[in-house]
């Protein structure tokens, strides 16, 4: 009896390592995300280039949805080769073009999704990407004209996403900016309750 509680101890001690790790890293995340939605804050209410600044409008603190580590997803890149134009429609009803760069496939909730990413046509080099994407809670908790995501697409055929930093065009704080609308292909059948909620004016 004793052996077989000498050989458990290494066992039981290696579990509760792993377990303290494991609430380290998901505090060391929780901390990042907050951290870059604390530099988005900063960024609207004092930095020139904000819509908040050029069009003299009082800033108010956006909300977001709990951060939840599920919503932080690995997808696989897969390149699209004939850049094919895609014309979208901007929050003024103008049209812009783009080009078809990249779809990103991944799983969230057993479901697998994927989300096309575009290059503004005209614009500098490729890593210059635009990924935006509309989802059940739009209209219903976050902007009805959908939210963006920062995209890295590098050599590898693998990139993560993270819907905890889904953010606000905009036109979404400002009737006077103009801003793309999300393609018809990024419309996703799923609440990502993730992100930035809806703005609201108190």
């Amino acid at each position: 009896m004793k052996k077989i509680i000498w050989l458990l101890i290494p066992i039981l001690l290696l579990l509760l390592f792993y377990s303290f790790s494991s609430d380290e890293t998901d505090e060391n995340y929780f901390s990042s995300v907050e951290k870059e939605i604390s530099n988005r804050h900063k960024y609207l209410a004092f930095n020139e280039s904000s819509p908040f600044k050029q069009f003299d409008v009082v800033y108010q603190k956006p909300s977001y949805y709990p951060i939840d580590k599920k919503y932080k997803v690995n997808a696989s890149v897969e390149r699209i080769q004939e850049r094919q134009i895609v014309v979208l429609n901007a929050s003024n009803g103008e049209p812009e073009r783009y080009q078809k760069f990249a779809w990103l496939k991944f799983s969230l909730d057993g479901q697998l999704l994927r989300l096309l990413v575009l290059k503004p046509v005209g614009f500098g080099a490729d890593k210059t990407l635009f990924c935006g994407f509309a989802d059940d809670t739009s209209s219903k908790g976050s902007y009805g004209g959908g939210r963006y995501l920062d995209v890295t697409i590098g050599k590898s055929n693998k990139t993560s996403l993270d819907f905890n930093l889904a953010y606000n065009p905009y036109c979404a704080y400002i009737d006077e900016y103009i801003c793309p609308l999300p393609p018809t292909e990024n419309i996703l059948a799923i609440a990502i309750e993730a992100g930035e909620r809806a703005y609201k004016i108190e």
